[in-house]
């Protein structure tokens, strides 16, 4: 873990130092292209391993429970967030 942070860390640090050179702004269509590799390769195991693919439709029962949840949940905060700071309470001439 400390591995992945660490290379991350000093990544930044590279990315940081060469933020002025033009040459590396190019490196967005790459980091596209090997983030989508890398979902395939994710896509891939995923398939081949038998213990998910059999317990697929319970994975998925739950994926869209929570993600069901979740929007439940942050329409009713940003409800209340409305109503306690943003609405103009009482009625009033003026």
């Amino acid at each position: 873990m400390f591995i992945f942070l660490f290379l991350m860390a000093s990544g930044a640090v590279v990315g940081y130092r060469f933020r002025c050179v033009s040459k590396i702004h190019k490196v967005t269509s790459l980091i596209q292209i090997v983030i989508c590799f890398l979902l395939f390769i994710l896509g891939f195991s995923i398939g081949t391993n038998r213990l998910i693919m059999g317990n697929l439709k319970y994975f998925c029962e739950q994926a869209a429970l929570i993600a069901g949840l979740s929007m439940l949940g942050s329409s009713v905060a940003a409800l209340l967030v409305y109503q306690f700071f943003f609405k103009k309470g009482g009625d009033y001439e003026g």
